[in-house]
């Protein structure tokens, strides 16, 4: 995945950088985890200080656009932003894969005779 900053604009009223990018890819796009990921190393910030605003990809393209907002602090971040896309923008948990536990073991002499009905004792006699 290679990103490629197309426009860079300051904004002072509130103190940010907006930048829209684009992103050559091989595959499937990218996820908006992993495009933060590198526009942070990219551009030295921190993590809570970049949030990306949205990802366009064509259909069968290996291009997406995006748009990203980088603040000087995360207290003016979480003041101009609204809250979903604050929520959108935090860091994916990474959840623990739990072993399943394992099937009880099964009495394997219990199961080869079939049981027994009224009917079927009836017709032995």
């Amino acid at each position: 995945m290679d990103i490629e900053i197309t426009k860079e604009r300051e904004n002072p009223l509130l103190d940010r950088n907006e930048i829209t990018f684009n992103i050559s890819n091989t595959g499937a796009t990218p996820s908006r985890d992993d495009v933060k990921n590198k526009l942070v190393a990219m551009l030295n910030s921190k993590y809570e200080l970049v949030v990306l605003g949205n990802l366009t990809t064509e259909y069968g393209a290996q291009k997406t656009i995006g748009y990203a907002k980088i603040y000087s602090d995360a207290k003016r971040a979480a003041k101009v932003e609204n809250d979903y896309i604050i929520e959108r923008n935090k860091p994916k948990p990474v959840e623990n894969v739990k072993e399943e536990p394992e099937a009880p073991a099964v009495d394997e002499t219990a199961g080869d005779e079939a049981p027994v009905t009224e009917e079927a004792s009836e017709e032995a006699k």
